[in-house]
């Protein structure tokens, strides 16, 4: 069976895994029987190439990642894609995000560009209409850029943040720690990482929050239930992998697959 082809891109390398990832949820979330229906996907992972993120925000790097992102982006347009995004949500923040539209309009770069931010909000709007008290958890840069809240605040959500001593210490600890981070043990989840992701869950379960955003992608390589003892548990890269098959789905016999019960997890 032949289907009409709207290619998508996925800009990874942020960190490694969090590309790959976000290719196997659009795997896993399409409506499909036998190969050919799956979408063709283009990831192109350099890591070496983009600054990190956090370390930009700071003022720690001086270069905007945002530049060879762009670049990344219109490799991306050159491969056939026609919609795209980005596996790393401090790269939405406002500082890197902007500079990045920026850059590919000089260019008239035709890749419509998705914003993992308002596309998990936009999800748990229209799958979890009920759910109005949410917490986020994200890097440094992410949480001090504002980008979830402002985004949150847009849409009348009630935000659970984390204080700027938990921040640091638990949320950012799990993704950035040396010795036992995400970042730092890409062959698996370590202990302390598990151990800190039920101290942060609990601690926005006791602040009232109805839902927590893993708004970093690196969170999407832990494993757990789409629900944590009440608590919703949003995937940011899973609501954009559903994004992705949304817009690639216009031109094509392609479909979400439906029956979903949250886009909270990566297996």
């Amino acid at each position: 069976m032949d289907f009409p082809d709207n290619i998508i891109g996925i800009v990874g390398g942020m960190g490694p895994q969090a590309g790959i990832a976000l290719c196997n949820s659009i795997v896993c979330q399409t409506a499909a029987t036998m190969d050919q229906e799956h979408f063709s996907i283009v990831l192109l992972s350099f890591p070496g190439d983009i600054v990190d993120r956090t370390a930009f925000l700071e003022g720690r790097s001086a270069v905007n990642p945002a530049l060879n992102i762009a670049g990344i982006i219109r490799k991306l347009e050159a491969a056939g894609a026609g919609v795209a995004g980005i596996a790393c949500n401090t790269c939405h923040s406002p500082l890197i995000f902007d500079v990045l539209l920026e850059e590919l309009k000089k260019t008239n770069c035709g890749v419509q560009l998705l914003h993992m931010p308002v596309e998990t909000c936009r999800y748990i709007g229209e799958d979890h209409p009920y759910i109005r008290r949410i917490g986020v958890m994200t890097t440094n840069g992410t949480y001090r850029s504002g980008v979830y809240v402002r985004v949150l605040e847009d849409h009348d959500y009630e935000i659970v943040n984390a204080d700027p001593a938990f921040q640091n210490e638990v949320i950012h600890r799990m993704v950035y720690d040396p010795n036992f981070g995400l970042k730092s043990c890409p062959k698996g989840v370590t202990s302390e990482v598990k151990a800190l992701m039920d101290t942060a869950l609990n601690y926005f379960r006791k602040r009232g929050a109805e839902a927590v955003i893993l708004g970093c992608t690196e969170f999407s390589l832990i494993e757990m239930a789409d629900r944590v003892e009440g608590l919703l548990i949003v995937d940011s890269t899973a609501a954009l992998a559903r994004a992705l098959i949304r817009e690639a789905s216009r031109y094509s016999d392609r479909r979400l697959l439906t029956g979903l019960a949250s886009v909270a997890r990566i297996v």
